[in-house]
């Protein structure tokens, strides 16, 4: 991960998971990581705290927000950049 902030927002999604920071690589499926989705929902709103955004949800993912940890950072990475 070439983004600083990346390991940031994934220093972040393994405190609210309670899924060890080095298992977080870009590949990982949030499926295969076994992270419940009540979990992922406390890690976006960590994400938005910790950032003061609003992440947007990602409606052309056919009810799954992201499949892998890279396009969870992908889209947060693209959000703050959006802000900025």
């Amino acid at each position: 991960m070439t983004d600083p902030r990346g390991e940031t927002i994934l220093t972040i999604v393994a405190k609210e998971t309670g899924i060890e920071r080095s298992r977080l690589v870009p590949e990982a499926t949030i499926a295969d990581l076994g992270i419940p989705s009540i979990d992922m929902i406390q890690a976006i709103f960590a994400l938005e705290s910790h950032y003061d955004i609003e992440i947007p949800v990602v409606a052309e993912r056919s009810g799954a927000e992201f499949t892998t940890v890279g396009d969870l950072v992908a889209h947060v990475l693209a959000t703050l950049d959006a802000k900025a």
